[in-house]
């Protein structure tokens, strides 16, 4: 190896799952795909189990069935980070179906919802039972012990405000601190954005879970404008601890949420960049404002008369 040539770092794209039918029965693209999100799966349990409230002793007796209705919830988006393939590196491949199917899987995250938020102590997800059950309906653990006064600190409900959560979060272990992590928050928050724009809704909020000792990944979500309001304390799931035997790990989680508000400006342009002549062209940025850190991102649509 030239030592003197600069070190290549491999193109990863965030691709979202499409999501899959109940029943795939004979479709070979879903069950491609089913099995690829299973063993990339069962592979993060096994060498990352410290990351997980499951464990891979239980998933990996689960069939394929049980990864099919994962990923087909009408309420979970699913986004996948992949290599670009050594071959078409420098080459955009539009279609992610044959993207997802080619290359390989080096990352997860899922977020789970929207449901409709009625106010701050409302209920929210459990790092005790499995978040995709919970989005469906119930509440906090009573373990949950809130930590910040604007969390404890309940406020009237408000119009519109949706309710999102990040789980199944996973990087592999040789991409790691190579912004991988970061790019599938990024995707995850962008598609809350967008459905708070197709809905007309007001805002989002959105929590997570991440273990006391995780001080890389308290970081990291700290960055994007998550902020802790909680811990928890939880039992993993049976974990192996020697041949025929078990044990449950007893664990603390943090619970950490951002709120973003929705801003719509309208700006009225004309050719000639006048206010007073009939307008050409409207252009309308829609704003998400961060209420945690002041944080703020923008998405444009343009329209033409």
């Amino acid at each position: 190896m030239d030592a003197s040539k600069p070190t290549m770092l491999p193109t990863v794209d965030v691709r979202r799952l499409p999501r899959l039918p109940k029943g795939p029965g004979e479709d070979p693209s879903a069950i491609t795909l089913a099995t690829k999100y299973r063993d990339l799966r069962l592979h993060a349990l096994h060498t990352s189990p410290e990351a997980f409230a499951s464990s891979f002793e239980i998933e990996s007796q689960w069939g394929l069935g049980r990864t099919v209705a994962r990923l087909s919830n009408p309420q979970a988006a699913h986004f996948i980070a992949t290599l670009a393939d050594r071959d078409t590196s420098g080459t955009s491949n539009n279609n992610d179906e044959t993207a997802l199917q080619s290359q390989q899987w080096v990352g997860f995250i899922a977020l789970l919802g929207p449901t409709l938020s009625k106010s701050e102590s409302s209920a929210k997800v459990s790092a005790a039972h499995d978040p995709f059950a919970q989005m469906q309906a119930t509440g906090l653990s009573n373990n949950l012990v809130r930590t910040s006064e604007q969390a404890t600190t309940s406020r009237p409900p408000q119009s519109g405000m949706l309710s999102y959560h990040i789980g199944a979060v996973f990087v592999e272990r040789g991409m790691r601190k190579a912004g991988v992590g970061r790019a599938l928050i990024d995707a995850a928050l962008s598609e809350a954005e967008t459905q708070v724009h197709e809905r007309k809704a007001s805002a989002f909020e959105c929590t997570m879970h991440v273990d006391t000792y995780n001080d890389a990944a308290i970081r990291l979500y700290q960055k994007v404008g998550f902020e802790v309001v909680g811990e928890e304390t939880y039992a993993q799931q049976t974990v192996a601890s020697g041949p025929g035997e078990s044990r449950v790990i007893e664990r603390v989680a943090f619970l950490m949420e951002m709120t973003r508000a929705r801003i719509t400006c309208v700006f009225i342009l004309t050719p000639q960049n006048s206010w007073h002549e009939r307008p050409k062209f409207v252009r309308t940025s829609i704003y998400f404002l961060s209420t945690t850190n002041h944080r703020k991102s923008r998405t444009n649509t343009s329209s033409h008369e």
